[in-house]
C-alpha cells in the first residue's frame, strides 16, 4: 500500500476529513508498516503507549481487564492517541485478532507532525473525546 492508498484509508476516517493531504502525507512517512500476526499485542494495559496504530488490514481486539470489549475492523481506524499523545499508561489492551497490517507513528513523530498542523492535532484529540466518551 503506497502513501497516496494510505491518505486515502485515513480520509475514509471521519476524524480525519478536515486534514490535509500534506498533512497526512508527513504522519504516514513518519511511520512504518507493520505486519503483524493474530494475537500479537500491539498496546499493554498500564503500560506507557510509545505510538499509535492505524489498522490497514485485519481485526483487532480491544480488552480491558483481560475481557474483550470492542472489535476494529474499519480500516483507517486509530488506537493508542490518548497514551502516546498524553505519555500516560494505557487504557486497554489492544491485540490483532487476526493476521494483519498496521501504521505505527512513535509519539515523538506524532507530535512533530502535530506540531505543524493544527488541523491533524485537532482530528487526534476529536478522535480521543470520542473514545473517553464511549467509556
Amino acid at each position: 500500500m503506497n502513501e497516496a492508498d494510505l491518505i486515502t484509508l485515513l480520509k475514509g476516517n471521519p476524524d480525519f476529513t478536515k486534514v490535509t493531504e500534506a498533512s497526512l502525507g508527513a504522519l504516514i512517512s513518519s511511520g512504518e508498516i507493520q505486519e503483524l500476526d493474530g494475537g500479537v499485542e500491539i498496546i499493554r494495559e498500564k503500560e506507557a503507549g510509545q505510538r499509535i496504530w492505524v489498522l490497514i488490514e485485519g481485526e483487532l481486539e480491544i480488552l480491558v481487564n483481560g475481557t474483550l470489549v470492542n472489535r476494529i475492523t474499519s480500516p483507517g481506524e486509530v488506537v493508542g492517541q490518548i497514551s502516546a499523545v498524553s505519555l500516560t499508561p494505557a487504557t486497554a489492551t489492544v491485540r490483532m485478532a487476526k493476521a494483519g497490517k498496521c501504521l505505527a507513528i512513535s509519539h515523538r513523530a506524532l507530535h512533530e507532525v502535530m506540531k505543524s498542523s493544527p488541523q491533524l492535532a485537532e482530528s487526534i484529540l476529536r478522535s480521543m473525546a470520542k473514545y473517553l466518551e464511549r467509556r
